[in-house]
């Protein structure tokens, strides 16, 4: 009777311990990797949109810019909230350890080009990284975060894609 009962206390306890040696293995793999490049990458978008405020002439070009800062800052405070509730801690310095495209030495229109450019393949690359969270991720909230915003990456590609195609493409002899 002593073994059967020493048995069951054993077994109780193992199962007791099973989650906390999930938990301690830390987050999934995809989803670890998801919260890190997402966040290097509205960094990223935050930080190019703030110097294209301060470059850009066309009015067009302004009005999307202040909608990327309008709508990537509180995706990316919701990140930080949603990387914290999944065990994943951001880098404090995910801005600045993000690959920027500096553009400093274009001004006018030959700047505006560029910075398009650079939304349009940084969008397009955002919308990949978000598929495949909301397709592979294996925490829900991460999931959900992820198909959530898709809509307002691709609502601004599309924006950035029109206005490069919009905006005439000035030379230095114009």
């Amino acid at each position: 009777m002593k073994n059967w009962f020493a048995g069951l206390l054993l077994v109780l306890a193992l199962a007791a311990g099973l989650p906390a040696a999930a938990s301690a293995a830390g987050p999934p793999e995809q989803d670890r990797l998801f919260v890190e490049a997402a966040a290097r990458a509205e960094a990223s978008r935050i930080e190019s949109a703030e110097q294209a405020l301060t470059k850009a002439g066309d009015k067009r070009v302004r009005i999307f810019v202040e909608r990327i800062i309008e709508d990537h800052r509180p995706i990316s405070q919701e990140l930080t909230v949603l990387a914290s509730d999944a065990g994943i801690s951001l880098a404090a310095d995910a801005a600045s350890s993000s690959p920027t495209r500096s553009f400093d030495n274009l001004s006018g229109n030959a700047f505006e080009h560029a910075w398009l450019d650079a939304e349009v393949k940084a969008h397009q690359e955002l919308i990949d990284l978000f598929v495949g969270q909301a397709e592979k991720g294996e925490n829900q909230q991460l999931r959900t975060f992820a198909a959530n915003h898709l809509a307002s990456l691709r609502d601004h590609l599309d924006i950035a894609r029109s206005l490069v195609a919009e905006l005439p493409r000035q030379t230095s002899s114009d």
